[in-house]
């Protein structure tokens, strides 16, 4: 019995080392592979006195690596993000399609940070989430004395 045992214990660990997770390019080979450009979108350092309604326009753009049509069943954002628009046709292999998304920003120093899940068919996860980052801040005037 203990034999049979470590037999099976011997046989479930080998198993796990050799089991291992696909990698990108075979997963593009099996069906649609969704990819965005950039992964992260920052926005940079704005200063208060450049903010305008337009700061909070962004257009983000994927690409399907993969092998199969590439459809976006939902797209929502996070923290008052609207999604104003994405590519809703089945984009084919080898094309992009777009996501254009609008956030308040106000005219105070603060960070931004808003986050857009992405619902798809994609083969290298069906939910993917990017991220916007940015910040606005205070001008620095060169009449001012700055301490350390």
């Amino acid at each position: 019995m203990r034999k049979y045992l470590l037999y099976t214990l011997l046989l479930a660990s080998t198993s796990l080392l050799f089991a291992q997770q696909p990698s990108d390019e075979e997963l593009k080979e099996k069906g649609p592979f969704i990819r965005f450009e950039p992964s992260e979108i920052n926005i940079g350092s704005i200063p208060t006195s450049d903010v305008t309604e337009d700061i909070g326009n962004v257009e983000i753009e994927f690409y399907n690596d993969g092998t199969q049509p590439l459809i976006l069943n939902q797209v929502t954002g996070c923290c008052g993000t609207r999604i104003n628009d994405w590519t809703r046709e089945p984009v084919a292999p080898g094309q992009k399609g777009t996501i254009k998304i609008w956030f308040r920003v106000s005219p105070h120093p603060h960070r931004i940070s808003r986050t857009i899940t992405v619902q798809s068919n994609a083969i290298n996860g069906n939910n993917k989430r990017l991220a916007i980052l940015g910040e606005i801040i205070i001008p620095s005037s060169t009449n001012e004395i700055q301490l350390p």
